[in-house]
């Protein structure tokens, strides 16, 4: 999908988004041609005092090599994952099979038994979509942006499995294997790299999803959140300071 991903749009405002593409964010903030623009990127940019910038960790899986050579830097476990989800037969794996309601369904699930904010399904259209099905139900999904020559993933979610033991280690081994579906793809379609998203190895709140993202053989890496305000959201802001 072509970029910039407008978020949402109300009269005048527009909040817009732009995934790994340095080039396009510094000519829209020069244009101002949004009234809220947030970029990605893995470079420091000097973009003028109107963009403010976050510094944090993500993790970078190298796809410019064949997907053998990407699989035998997984960790042991990854590895064995997702070889054991090879022998079983009830898991099938997708990718843009359009079933967007079942994926926003769990998506909701996901978000609001973690106290996370939910997003509007366009958000997620954004992305292409990884989906696994466990004897013929969705239980597991990744989200990514096609910033070609890059992918970045922008959400990880699984069906709520409450106490069914069996569906949550299913559900675990489903993700791996999505993950290593992802790079398969990336490698055999001109992609160089797969950005895993923010890593927050500070955070033990964290750490679970940290391990999961780490466990695939990436390299950690800086990542750059740029923020540029129009005159309305800067109005704005000064106005809620004062109240």
């Amino acid at each position: 999908m072509d970029q910039p991903f407008i978020e949402r749009k109300y009269l005048f405002f527009t909040y817009a988004r732009v995934i790994l593409n340095d080039q396009l964010f510094a000519r829209l903030v020069q244009e101002r041609a949004h009234s809220y623009i947030v970029g990605v990127s893995h470079n420091k940019l000097d973009l003028g005092p109107r963009v403010s910038v976050r510094q944090k960790k993500t993790i970078i899986i190298q796809l410019d090599t064949p997907i053998e050579d990407i699989f035998r830097k997984f960790n042991d476990t990854a590895r064995n994952e997702v070889r054991r989800t090879e022998r079983m037969n009830d898991l099938v794996f997708t990718r843009n099979d359009g079933k967007w309601n079942d994926v926003y369904t769990m998506y909701k699930a996901h978000r609001k038994e973690r106290g996370l904010p939910i997003h509007p399904l366009k958000f997620l259209q954004w992305g292409m979509q990884f989906n696994a099905y466990w004897q013929g139900r969705l239980i597991s999904t990744i989200t990514c942006y096609d910033a070609k020559p890059y992918l970045r993933i922008q959400n990880i979610f699984s069906r709520i499995a409450a106490d069914d033991k069996e569906l949550r280690r299913t559900s675990g081994f489903a993700a791996r294997r999505l993950v290593y579906e992802l790079c398969k793809f990336g490698s055999q379609n001109g992609y160089t790299l797969l950005d895993m998203a923010s890593a927050n190895i500070t955070n033990s709140a964290k750490a679970g999803i940290t391990r999961f993202k780490s466990s695939f053989g990436g390299t950690i890496a800086d990542e750059y959140i740029y923020t540029y305000k129009g005159a309305v959201p800067r109005l704005f802001g000064k106005l809620k300071c004062k109240v």
